[in-house]
């Protein structure tokens, strides 16, 4: 009987063309913004427009082909190799039964099936490909933009933008990534208005078709064999209403009635990973007994505590999920901001939102007990969006003048080198007991002020992450770090040192004004005022400059 885990892996090659699908689209609309960035008139851009989107879409129509032959040579491997393998495995009891078993191949009956069903899903793969896009949000409420109309106002919006002088390149290049990562490409159900996630809807076609075949082979194996029995097989995490009848024996009318056999909701429906096989009572053995199903279930229903909430085997594995997701959107904006040449600091915060996410993953996963499965996570084809980190032994030997002299040596913040630093400095900063005074005095403010901002920036969970519905500390950024660093020791004290105090105590006087906006709307109303990011990109800007020139 197919484990959920052999049932996951058919369709992990059909959702990675589906994910690479999506990025190249996204990479393309990214490459074809950067390619305008010095556009300084909206008539120049109106003359190469046409052109532009002409292009674009021959590059869809292309990346298109590619995922629908990906889908032919999965449908036919899915579809005909891996039900042979299942149905063979039936020999056995034929053999026991005194009956001899038709080969696969010559089974008309389930032939037939497999070439209706393998038209059948071709051609909601096609529908796929004919109906994608991107939602995107107008007036409060979101629209779906089919994808021709989606490159168009992407590309307007970004270009136009710069040439207006409405917004420099890298806000233009920020806000069409976010919006595209935000959505991802779906395809849209114009009958029912109900966009999906590509991945998700590739993963659906294919395993309804699927699903299909298996019923069809394993009901017609039980009519071979003469009876009119099913085992239901069993799958740790699975739904609350699944649970009470998996793993144990039906007839064919009680997987209807009792396991809702053919509803959306019921046994193989939709996202169910369930399935039934035939089963000769006196002759086939269970693979679990009643008592095994019960002391198992009742395990898993245990509540596990993390953080403060509690979570059975299948709320956790639905939060894993939830992460899994997050973090291959975290991906892809990484890749895009990179691929846009983007702000430095941009892409820093990107890496470090990413890593925080994935040292969430791990912890709940080990807390819950729960296996990893970052395939699921790496399945982008991305590879390393964000760089190694460096062994907590690396510095074991190195006093805090040694830790000083390696902060001051970097200059590129998204770096490997820098995200080690700031995390290991950060941990440093926070076991600092004179830190405060020091910089009060060679600012000539108040230490109060000083504890404080430490207080915000390195201590407290100043931070609430929407994503996790939980308040948590601010990720490390090498910047900080290095102008806490100058700050403390008083020499070489940048513009955007001195800054950067100003900016914090500021942001957080806005919050304790006004409770109800977030951190971000926060942010920037300090930036405004005390623009530490502009003067952190000037001055590495300027370092960089002059290394190139050395």
């Amino acid at each position: 009987m197919m484990t959920q885990g052999d049932i996951e892996k058919l369709t992990i090659t059909m959702e990675k063309a589906a994910a690479k699908l999506e990025q190249d689209i996204m990479l393309d609309i990214v490459r074809r913004i950067k390619a305008n960035e010095g556009m300084t008139s909206t008539a120049e851009y109106q003359i190469q427009r046409l052109r532009q989107l002409g292009l674009a879409d021959q590059y869809i129509r292309e990346e298109i082909q590619t995922y629908l032959k990906a889908s032919a040579e999965e449908m036919d491997r899915v579809f005909r190799d891996v039900p042979e393998s299942e149905y063979n495995k039936f020999g056995s009891l034929y053999q026991q039964m005194g009956m001899e078993q038709t080969p696969f191949g010559n089974h008309t009956a389930i032939q037939a099936v497999i070439a209706a069903t393998m038209t059948q899903t071709d051609s909601t793969f096609k529908n796929i490909s004919q109906s994608l896009g991107f939602t995107v949000q107008k007036g409060g409420k979101t629209e779906f933009l089919p994808i021709a109309e989606c490159y168009q106002q992407t590309l307007d919006n970004a270009i136009l933008g710069i040439a207006t002088g409405a917004f420099d390149y890298t806000s233009a290049l920020n806000r069409a990534v976010k919006e595209m990562t935000r959505s991802g490409l779906r395809t849209v159900d114009y009958a029912s208005g109900r966009s999906y996630r590509i991945e998700s809807a590739t993963r659906t076609a294919l395993m309804t078709g699927f699903s299909q075949i298996i019923r069809y082979m394993h009901e017609q194996t039980a009519e071979d064999l003469g009876t009119d029995d099913y085992e239901v097989s069993y799958h740790m995490g699975a739904r609350p209403t699944h649970q009470w009848w998996q793993g144990r024996v039906y007839s064919y009318q009680e997987l209807i009635f009792t396991c809702g056999l053919g509803t959306v909701t019921g046994l193989c429906g939709i996202n169910c990973y369930h399935w039934y096989e035939p089963f000769i009572k006196g002759v086939s053995v269970r693979n679990y007994t009643d008592e095994q199903l019960d002391e198992m279930i009742q395990e898993e229903n245990r509540p596990k505590s993390y953080r403060g909430k509690e979570y059975t085997t299948y709320t956790a594995l639905q939060r894993q999920r939830k992460l899994e997701l997050q973090m291959r959107t975290q991906r892809q904006e990484i890749a895009l901001l990179k691929e846009g040449d983007g702000s430095s600091l941009d892409i820093l915060a990107a890496q470090s939102r990413y890593r925080y996410t994935m040292n969430e993953y791990v912890a709940f996963s080990n807390a819950m007990k729960l296996p990893q499965q970052m395939e699921r996570v790496y399945m982008d084809g991305l590879g390393k969006v964000y760089p190694g980190k460096i062994p907590a032994s690396s510095f074991s030997n190195a006093s805090k003048f040694d830790i000083m002299k390696s902060g001051a040596r970097i200059t590129n913040l998204s770096s490997k080198r820098a995200m080690d630093f700031a995390e290991m400095y950060y941990k440093e900063i926070r076991k600092f007991s004179t830190d405060a005074q020091m910089i009060a005095k060679n600012l000539g403010k108040s230490t109060s002020d000083i504890k404080k901002v430490k207080e915000y920036l390195f201590e407290n969970k100043s931070l609430y992450d929407p994503d996790l519905k939980e308040w948590r500390r601010f990720d490390p950024d090498c910047a900080i770090a290095q102008s806490w660093q100058r700050l403390m020791v008083g020499k070489n004290i940048q513009p955007h040192d001195r800054i950067l105090i100003e900016h914090e105590l500021y942001e957080m006087e806005i919050k304790e004004k006004f409770p109800e906006i977030d951190h971000q709307t926060a942010h920037e109303m300090a930036t405004q005022k005390y623009n530490y990011p502009m003067e952190v990109e000037k001055y590495y800007g300027n370092l960089k400059k002059h290394n190139e020139k050395q």
